[in-house]
Parts: C-alpha cells; sequence; structure tokens
C-alpha cells in the first residue's frame, strides 16, 4: 500500500482512537468515478484506492487518497451499520489532510451517507459517498472497486 506511513497517523488522529480499537482495516483499489469537493473536480487526482477502518464501536473511517503533490486526503467518519444487506456509514465528520504529514488537517461536522453496495471480497462492489459539512460543502465520491480481494492490514 502506498500510504502505509499515513495508516498510524490517521488511526491515532481519529475521533475513534481514544474510544475503541480498530475491529477491521481493509485497502480497495479500483477506479474512481467521480470525486467533488464543493467546486472542485479531484476526479482526475483521486488515486482509486480507499481505506476503511471499522472500530469495535461501530463507529468507521473511509479515507480517500488523492495523487496531489501535497498528499491531500479526505477521511468520512461516522456510524457503520447495515442497510438491505450493504455497508452504510452515516457521515458525522470529515476531515482533510492538507497534506500527508498529518498536521495539518481541518475537521468539521457534516452528515451525509456512504454506501458499500456489493460485497469486495466475491468482487466488484461500489462505494457511493455523498455528504455536506457545516460551511455547506458538499463531497460526492463514487469507486467502483476492482474487484481484487481487500488488503487486509490488521494481519
Amino acid at each position: 500500500m502506498k500510504f502505509l506511513p499515513l495508516l498510524t497517523g490517521l488511526l491515532l488522529m481519529s475521533p475513534n482512537a481514544q474510544s475503541a480499537e480498530p475491529h477491521s482495516v481493509f485497502t480497495l483499489r479500483g477506479t474512481c468515478q467521480s470525486f467533488l469537493v464543493g467546486t472542485e473536480n479531484l476526479t482526475s487526482l483521486c488515486a482509486g484506492e480507499v481505506m476503511q477502518v471499522v472500530y469495535t464501536d461501530s463507529r468507521m473511517d473511509l479515507s480517500i487518497w488523492t495523487d496531489a503533490p501535497s498528499g491531500r486526503f479526505f477521511v468520512l467518519s461516522g456510524t457503520a451499520s447495515a442497510e438491505n444487506g450493504n455497508l452504510a456509514l452515516a457521515v458525522d465528520q470529515i476531515t482533510e489532510g492538507k497534506d500527508g504529514s498529518g498536521n495539518n488537517n481541518v475537521e468539521i461536522k457534516a452528515s451525509g451517507k456512504c454506501t458499500l453496495a456489493g460485497d469486495p471480497t466475491a468482487g466488484p462492489a461500489q462505494y457511493t459517498c455523498e455528504a455536506t459539512d457545516d460551511t455547506d460543502k458538499t463531497y460526492k465520491f463514487a469507486l467502483l472497486t476492482d474487484g481484487a480481494p481487500p488488503e487486509n492490514m490488521l494481519d
């Protein structure tokens, strides 16, 4: 995983870090179909790789990487649940990492939802996210996984 150095920092900075342990940490790869942040179209910068962390208290982080030279990334956080046989994330916070250092992160309250339709261990699956932060900035993301099994980062 090319973003492995960020893994430890993300787990430590997560709002879940003090209250729960990671239950599962997976990296999924695929084709970024769209990635919009406010008026910015980041689709061409989308790395086509996400990290999904589910904590023992049912919270979840979905980290979206970019290929921006600065190391910019986004983490959508909230409560995970099953919905119609799919994984759902009720987004209540978005963290934007301005660079790969983890020192220049901006956290903001948000509302929205991400879903993972399909089983990424059995073939391609579809992530879709739509959220709005407290400043009324919208976030839209869609990624179709490549069908390869997710990489388990806890092994």
